[in-house]
């Protein structure tokens, strides 16, 4: 359509001209040239591109979609103000194809910004591995630990809740519970205990077991990593050390009559740890069983205190099972996917309030919904639980707030479900599913529903009421 890419272009070429745009313009551009060489890591090469993807992408979506805000606020305002819009409306141009012009100008010019700055990102950080001319040990390690995208696997996770119900149900038949006492008091203990028990091995104790359901591999994987973290003694940092211990794996060939495989370890605690496997361990049904033995205090190292010590693993530190899916060019296409929603969705943000107010409102009224957005999910965790998983209120007022963000937050957009440079750094794979649910949800969607709003608020807005000053 000519008027739709008539408008598109004077778009682009009116916001080319814009002093913010070249000021951001400027800074995207040290973002991109300058942060990959200044930054430095922790010496290692798995430190070096973390950084330079964690800081280096992320401060360029962030200038990048600033400018998206910033310039689909002030187009329409800026053309109204001036009378330019007038001269357009006289013509046989409908508005909706005004405000998508506008839309798309916007997004397009800006999309193409990020899509470089990309591939400059990606060129630096691969050329900085050789550059820092790292080990062949350390750069076969972040190839295999970052620069793939790897799928995540979790284990089975136990009903706590319902075992404390089962353990208070027999406790109460067999007779053993004092009289009038608190029937959800004693549960919720009970509950701490079977939560405290799945994650402290004392020395000497069988192995904790973990079971891993669904797990698949694409065809021709050769490598399945174990990624843990664990304490010594509690969760304090102070308390850690290196200690020794063991992971089995129960291997579902049964080679050589042994049902597990052994292998020991000593490891600083506290910190992440990955441990390769063969992909043999994968049972053909997809289960994956394992467990870590913490030896009785004669195998152990160091002083009395140190060998007779608990092995603590969170719940949220693993181990996690990871496996290769996708190489890293793709993964970070997939990142790239995720930014240029988000730049979608800002455009049409941007282009909706632009459309009803003034340059100043309309950015003061973005940026005051992009707040809303990013604090509701804080608001819906704001109560805290009881041990049984139900949400404590401190009144009327509480109680109202809480299920007002609930509300708010299946309407609202947040620009935290697109931001995916931190599993990128972390070699996490970004999965087709996650793509298509933000395609479909936030931008389709919600991102829709903005543009609508905006499309009939251009439409309905009198045009011959805008007095300049």
């Amino acid at each position: 359509m000519k008027q739709l890419r008539a408008i598109m272009i004077q778009t682009m070429r009116s916001a080319i001209r814009s002093r913010v745009f070249h000021v951001l313009f400027l800074f995207i551009l040290l973002a991109v040239f300058v942060l990959p060489l200044v930054v430095a890591g922790d010496g290692t090469a798995k430190g070096q591109v973390q950084i330079t993807l964690t800081y280096s992408l992320g401060v360029v979506v962030a200038l990048i979609s600033t400018t998206t805000l910033w310039l689909a606020c002030s187009q329409l305002p800026r053309e109204i103000e001036d009378y330019t819009m007038h001269m357009v409306t006289t013509k046989p141009c409908p508005r909706w194809v005004i405000w998508l012009g506008k839309w798309l100008g916007v997004f397009l010019m800006n999309g193409a910004i990020l899509v470089v700055s990309a591939l400059v990102i990606f060129v630096l950080a691969n050329w900085g591995l050789s550059r820092h001319r790292f080990g062949a040990k350390e750069l076969e390690r972040v190839r295999a630990e970052v620069l793939f995208g790897r799928r995540g696997f979790e284990p089975a996770t136990p009903d706590f809740l319902a075992e404390a119900r089962e353990e208070y149900a027999k406790r109460k038949a067999a007779g053993s519970l004092e009289e009038g006492h608190n029937p959800e008091a004693v549960q919720a203990e009970i509950l701490r205990q079977k939560r405290a028990e799945s994650t402290e091995i004392p020395p000497g104790d069988p192995p904790k077991m973990w079971r891993f359901e669904n797990v698949r591999v694409p065809a021709g994987t050769d490598k399945l990593f174990l990624r843990y973290r664990h304490y010594a003694g509690s969760t304090s940092q102070s308390s850690q050390r290196l200690l020794r211990g063991g992971w089995i794996v129960a291997d579902p060939q049964g080679r050589g009559g042994d049902k597990f495989r052994e292998i020991s370890q000593q490891v600083l605690t506290g910190s992440f740890h990955e441990l390769e496997l063969p992909p043999d361990v994968i049972a053909e049904d997809g289960v994956v069983q394992l467990g870590y033995v913490n030896p009785p205090p004669e195998f152990q190292s160091g002083t009395e205190e140190d060998r007779g010590v608990s092995v603590v693993f969170q719940i949220a530190d693993g181990p996690v099972l990871m496996a290769k899916v996708s190489g890293f060019p793709a993964n970070y296409a997939r990142a790239m996917v995720l930014a240029l929603f988000q730049l979608a969705f800002l455009a049409a943000l941007g282009c909706t309030v632009g459309a009803a107010f003034s340059t100043p409102v309309a950015a003061f009224v973005a940026i005051a919904y992009l707040i809303i957005g990013l604090s509701v999910r804080a608001a819906i965790d704001a109560p805290l639980k009881d041990d049984l998983g139900r949400y404590q209120y401190k009144g009327v007022l509480d109680r109202g707030a809480h299920y007002l963000a609930r509300w708010v937050g299946l309407v609202v957009v947040s620009v935290d479900d697109f931001e995916a440079t931190g599993d990128l750094a972390r070699g996490r794979l970004i999965e087709y599913a996650r793509l298509g649910r933000t395609f479909g949800v936030l931008v389709a969607l919600r991102s829709g529903l903005i543009a609508l709003l905006g499309i009939w608020v251009l439409h309905r807005r009198e045009l011959g009421a805008v007095i300049r000053r």
